[in-house]
Order: structure tokens, then C-alpha cells, then sequence
């Protein structure tokens, strides 16, 4: 990946950061550790903890960016001695429009989790 295409990344990880502070939310930019990756953000909204994926790409690979995903909320929940491993999303930035406009991206599963909490 290109100097330029990481800087794209990680202005897009702190947009989103900012935009969930700014909306009262806890959220921190996560470190990076290679193989061992916990997820580029992690938010509590509502007492229930998320790692986010953050993506600013050209192109869109879904697949491998959820499984990354769910591979690196694994690695933050045993990193932290936790039980259960937080709930996992990607956010893709969508070309041309600002954080709040971004693409929130789950599974089936999660989605009819969350509407039967409702």
C-alpha cells in the first residue's frame, strides 16, 4: 500500500473517531500490531463495546474486509482477557460525501440481533 493510500486510511479512521466524540461517544483509535491487529477503532455506544474496521478504498473487497474484521475483534477480546468478543463492523468511506454518509457494513446475524433488542 502507497504512502498516500495510508494517509487516506488513517485521516478516514480519525474522521470517524472525531465524528463518534462528537456525537458523545467514547472512541479511540487503536493501535496497530501487524498479525495481531484489534481493529482500527474502538467505540462504546450504550454500554455495548464495537470494533470498527475502517476502509478508504478505490475498490471494495467485502469479503475480506469483514473477515478482517471479525478476525481482529477476536484479537482484541483475548488481548483483553474478555469473554466474549465484541460485535465487529466495517465502515467504508463513500466517495464524495462526508464521515457521517459512510457505509456501515454487518451480517445478517447482527442485524436481527440489534432489532430484537429494540
Amino acid at each position: 500500500m502507497s504512502s498516500y493510500n495510508k494517509q487516506k486510511g488513517s485521516k478516514f479512521e480519525t474522521d470517524v473517531m472525531k465524528y463518534l466524540r462528537k456525537l458523545g461517544h467514547f472512541a479511540e483509535r487503536l493501535a496497530k500490531a501487524g498479525a495481531n491487529d484489534e481493529g482500527d477503532i474502538v467505540t462504546i455506544i450504550a454500554g455495548q463495546t464495537y470494533i470498527l474496521e475502517c476502509k478508504n478504498r478505490k475498490s471494495l473487497n467485502l469479503p475480506a474486509f469483514w473477515d478482517e474484521a471479525q478476525v481482529e475483534a477476536k484479537n482484541y477480546a483475548k488481548a483483553r482477557g474478555m469473554v466474549a468478543t465484541p460485535p465487529a463492523y466495517v465502515i467504508v468511506k463513500r466517495r464524495q460525501h462526508g464521515v457521517e454518509k459512510a457505509w456501515v457494513i454487518q451480517d445478517l446475524d447482527q442485524w436481527l440481533e440489534q432489532r430484537s433488542k429494540l
